[in-house]
């Protein structure tokens, strides 16, 4: 089944042209690169902490129950 798929695209010759007006063309550059610019400034950075992500205070567990935690070797820090 995938291989007449694939002989149809051949067959058929799926070619992707720009339009042939120009101005279209400038058009669509523009509007890409602004929404590139636009998602850049759409993403935040992360914010920088010397937190341990993995634990609270340097252990890891439910209350009861407490383990050292072994990113930060329970100093709670990076």
């Amino acid at each position: 089944m995938r291989f007449l798929i694939c002989l149809a695209v051949v067959l058929i010759g799926c070619v992707a042209t720009l339009p042939d007006d120009q101005g279209v063309s400038a058009d669509m550059a523009c509007e890409t690169a602004r929404m590139v610019t636009q998602l850049r400034h759409e993403i935040a950075p992360t914010p920088v902490s010397d937190k341990c992500d993995n634990c609270v205070d340097g252990f890891i567990g439910d209350g009861k129950i407490k383990i050292t935690c072994p990113v930060c070797k329970g100093t709670g820090k990076r």
